[in-house]
Parts: structure tokens; C-alpha cells; sequence
């Protein structure tokens, strides 16, 4: 089995922090690289992020259904998980507004005891912001699946017409 790229990144990253002679160095090397690599997971899994994600999604999920639409005589199983989808795109922009206006209001600088205060409630509305998000992305996955599941019965549904008229076709010769 083939390794992944952060695999092959990490072992070439431990190999020249290796080659530094000097311990000192190594771990202050070694330190700023957990670091970094903390604070990418940390962007990564970030309101923001998370959110560009499900908007990406969405816009597959929708150009998906429409294309189903257009292929599909289950129209109105169709339409349906449109409208799901319409309602999880309206909570994804609800959560946008949310996030755009804690991004306008900038932290309290009153004192350190308010900034604190500040940013606990922060990460606090952060992590329920991506929990929803979370939410958000698992039911547009369980409707392109739902979708999927739609137009799979209808291929089945064709097949076994076409099998129908081939045997019936059979039996007359």
C-alpha cells in the first residue's frame, strides 16, 4: 500500500529534524512544527472553513438533484430532497451571518478580565457554530445519498422493463 502525501511530509519533515546537530535546536525545531502543525488543524477545522466546505457541497448536492431532475421521472421524491437541501442552505446562511458579524465585532479591550471573558465566549459559540456546521454537512451527505438511492431505483425500474419487452420480444419469435 502506497503511503498518503501527510505520511511521506512527516517522515521527510522527523528526517531533516534529525540531521540538526544540536539538541537544542532539534526541539525548538521540533516544537515550532508541532505548533504549526497545531495551528493548521486548528484553521482547518475552523467555522470558516468548515463552512466553505458545506457551501461546496450544497452547490454539488443542487447541481446533482437538478441534473436527477432532468433524467429521473421520480420528480416529486426529487423535488423533495431539493427542498431539504433549500433548508439546510438556509441554516448554512444564517450560520454565515452569525460568523461575519462575531468577525465585525472586534474583541473588548476593556481589560484583561473582559478579554478573557470575550474570548472564552468565543470559542465557546465557535464550537457550537461548527457543531452545527457538522450538522449541516452530514444531512447534505444523507441527501445525496437519498438522491442516489432515487435515481438507482429508477435505473433499476428501466432495467427490469427492458428485461420485460426483451423476453416478451423472445417468446413471439
Amino acid at each position: 500500500m502506497k503511503p498518503s502525501t501527510s505520511e511521506q511530509l512527516t517522515s521527510i519533515l522527523l528526517a531533516a529534524i534529525a540531521l540538526i546537530p544540536a539538541h537544542g535546536v532539534r526541539y525548538t525545531a521540533l516544537g515550532l512544527l508541532l505548533a504549526a502543525a497545531a495551528l493548521c488543524k486548528i484553521h482547518l477545522q475552523s467555522p470558516s472553513m468548515r463552512l466553505s466546505r458545506l457551501e461546496l457541497s450544497l452547490n454539488h448536492t443542487e447541481e446533482y438533484i437538478q441534473e436527477a431532475m432532468v433524467e429521473a421521472r421520480s420528480y416529486p421524491k426529487l423535488t423533495e430532497q431539493m427542498r431539504r437541501l433549500l433548508e439546510v442552505a438556509k441554516t448554512a446562511s444564517c450560520i454565515k451571518c452569525r460568523i461575519l458579524h462575531s468577525e465585525t465585532n472586534a474583541l473588548s479591550w476593556k481589560g484583561l478580565q473582559s478579554l478573557l471573558k470575550d474570548i472564552a465566549e468565543r470559542m465557546s459559540g465557535f464550537r457550537s457554530l461548527s457543531n452545527e456546521i457538522g450538522g449541516c454537512i452530514r444531512c447534505v451527505k444523507d441527501i445525496h445519498t437519498a438522491v442516489e438511492l432515487i435515481l438507482e431505483a429508477e435505473r433499476q425500474r428501466k432495467l427490469a422493463n427492458d428485461l420485460t419487452e426483451l423476453q416478451s420480444a423472445l417468446v413471439v419469435m
